[in-house]
């Protein structure tokens, strides 16, 4: 397969992560053919423009030249293990000065954003791509990202996203127009449509015509009614773009984001333009590998609990398919912080090697890698393959709820996003289904679930303990990641049970009151059982009972939140 890419994706003005994956012979060795890195479009200096972006002895001269360096660095070492080398960029992205000066040629005077049909607009993006492929001929192409534009990494840049805005979706709002048999009234039109076509065809010309290089534009969002997951606007944008052999359109296998309980994208081989598929190894809702989450037979086979359970074995016949776009590592904000990459390292080697040879099926390749990279004899192996099943299934018990998600008809955000990175959310996330689950009387369904999936984690935990490990270092990684999980959900458990009786109470039912002192000690006791991981060295960073907040922003109250209102109001 042409394309077998691999990027570790550090989270957003962090500390980069310490990954095998950034190690192109490990890449290698575990099957990919194509390295992914981020940011290039930072390096270039805009000398023929006559601007003096950078100024000799300024900070952002200082900055450039140490980066530069970083860039040169890794795309030697992965030529040197013969990869494929890729860089991914965000456009609208460019240095604070140029922008000031070029400012009433390309920004809207109003908002200042960077606009695509400004005059100066695409000239200098010409000139990017013309100083990009001359200063560093070994890179092989571009994925170029519209979705988001995120500048924590690049303290002399400014910019946005190169579309107009697109606004009027909100998952709570989705939610209650579908609750109500409605739709989500769509941002993206006819207009978003033709901006998106001339985009494309600008790098097309540029990017493939011009220099020879790939170009992979990313069809990104998370929502249900914009470009990623609707075939009319996917064509709308693509059909009128004739085909190059150097152009290809990356795409997520989920209609959504990399969520369960959602479609498989309807834009995967349609069109008239080739095509890789997007998979997030290292999932961001899930985790992150701080617990057993394997979900390669799910991505490969089918997840189980779709109406329509097609994976990559399904997708992967049509003749547009030229390859997948790993992420080995990273995805989202925060943490868990890992100690090590067991889980991230089973799904992205898995993914590789099936790849590789789709004709001997995932389980074949996941026996062969466990026993060659994890030293397990067959029997142990098959047990092992057990327990990784098992994960997936109590995964999706725990953080999904199936009595809400099956009205959304696998096309809206799942559960409401209430649990993310290393963040839970209480009551005010779980707003619309605790409402839902109340009013249609599937508490007890909601709660059966969340009980389930602890039961599903203490075998796991009796799994582990069966297989007998060839070093300890393994036997720790596994134990360690097992018992996080454990804990973890039984935490959420418990959190769950507190809201749903508290919302009982909330709404007049006051004999749930002894149930609901019950559950908030049985809560309390839960947390901190978990909590007490922190003491162990091995064990990735825990979840925060707050919810999610970009970097920078206030607090938002979560589940710790949740369980101190109704601990007050029953003292």
């Amino acid at each position: 397969m042409p394309f077998i890419l691999d990027m570790v994706h550090h989270n957003p003005g962090e500390a980069p992560f310490e990954s095998a994956f950034l190690d192109p012979a490990h890449l290698a060795d575990r099957g990919f053919n194509g390295q992914v890195f981020k940011h290039l479009n930072c390096a270039a200096t805009f000398s023929s423009t006559g601007i003096e972006v950078f100024p000799t002895g300024s900070p952002d001269r200082v900055w450039l030249d140490t980066f530069t360096t970083e860039r040169e660095c890794e795309i030697a070492a992965a030529k040197a293990q013969e990869l494929t080398v890729f860089y991914h960029l965000d456009l609208f992205v460019l240095p604070k000065r140029l922008v000031e000066h070029f400012r009433d040629e390309i920004c809207d005077p109003e908002s200042g954003r960077i606009l695509l049909d400004r005059p100066r607009t695409l000239e200098l993006h010409r000139i990017l791509f013309d100083e990009l492929c001359a200063r560093f001929p070994q890179v092989d192409g571009f994925i170029i990202r519209f979705g988001e534009t995120y500048l924590f990494d690049t303290p002399y840049h400014t910019g946005n996203g190169p579309l107009p805005k697109c606004g009027g979706w909100d998952p709570l709002y989705g939610y209650t127009e579908a609750i109500a048999g409605g739709k989500a009234v769509s941002p993206w039109t006819a207009e978003h449509s033709a901006a998106c076509t001339t985009l494309v065809s600008f790098l097309r010309n540029e990017v493939c015509e011009r220099h020879g290089k790939y170009l992979v534009f990313r069809t990104w969002d998370t929502a249900p009614d914009r470009l990623h997951a609707v075939p009319e606007n996917y064509l709308a944008v693509t059909d009128p773009i004739p085909p190059h052999p150097k152009l290809l359109f990356s795409i997520k296998h989920t209609a959504l984001d990399f969520w369960r309980r959602v479609k498989v994208n309807e834009c995967i081989g349609i069109g008239r333009h080739p095509q890789i598929i997007e998979v997030q190894c290292q999932r961001e809702y899930e985790g992150k590998g701080a617990f057993p989450n394997y979900i390669m037979h799910g991505v490969i086979d089918g997840f189980p609990e779709n109406t329509k359970p097609i994976g990559l074995t399904e997708l992967t016949q049509s003749p547009l398919f030229q390859g997948i776009y790993s992420w080995s590592r990273g995805g989202g904000w925060y943490g868990p912080y890992l100690k090590n990459e067991l889980w991230c390292d089973l799904n992205a080697s898995v993914l590789a090697a099936w790849m590789r040879n789709p004709q001997r099926g995932e389980e074949a390749i996941f026996l062969d890698h466990v026993c060659t990279h994890y030293g397990l004899v067959i029997g142990d192996a098959a047990s092992f393959r057990q327990l990784c099943l098992l994960s997936a299934e109590a995964v999706l018990k725990g953080r999904h709820c199936e009595a809400f998600d099956r009205i959304l008809g696998e096309a809206i955000l799942p559960t409401a996003l209430w649990m993310r990175d290393d963040r839970l959310g209480g009551r005010d996330q779980l707003a619309p289904v605790l409402d839902f689950l109340g009013t249609q009387g599937l508490f007890d369904e909601a709660l059966a679930e969340k009980d389930a999936a602890v039961a599903i984690w203490q075998e796991i935990q009796q799994l582990g303990g069966s297989i007998s490990w060839p070093d300890e270092t393994s036997r720790t990684q596994v134990h360690t990641s097992v018992d996080y999980g454990l804990r973890l959900f039984d935490w959420i458990r418990h959190g769950w049970h507190v809201m749903a009786y508290g919302w009982q109470l909330d709404h007049g039912i006051d004999s749930i009151k002894p149930t609901l002192e019950k559950a908030i000690t049985a809560c309390e006791k839960a947390r901190a059982l978990y909590m007490e991981l922190a003491e162990n060295p091995a064990c990735a960073s825990l979840y925060q009972g707050r919810y999610f907040s970009l970097p920078g922003q206030p607090d938002v109250p979560g589940i710790d939140a949740t369980l101190a209102l109704y601990l007050t109001n029953h003292e």
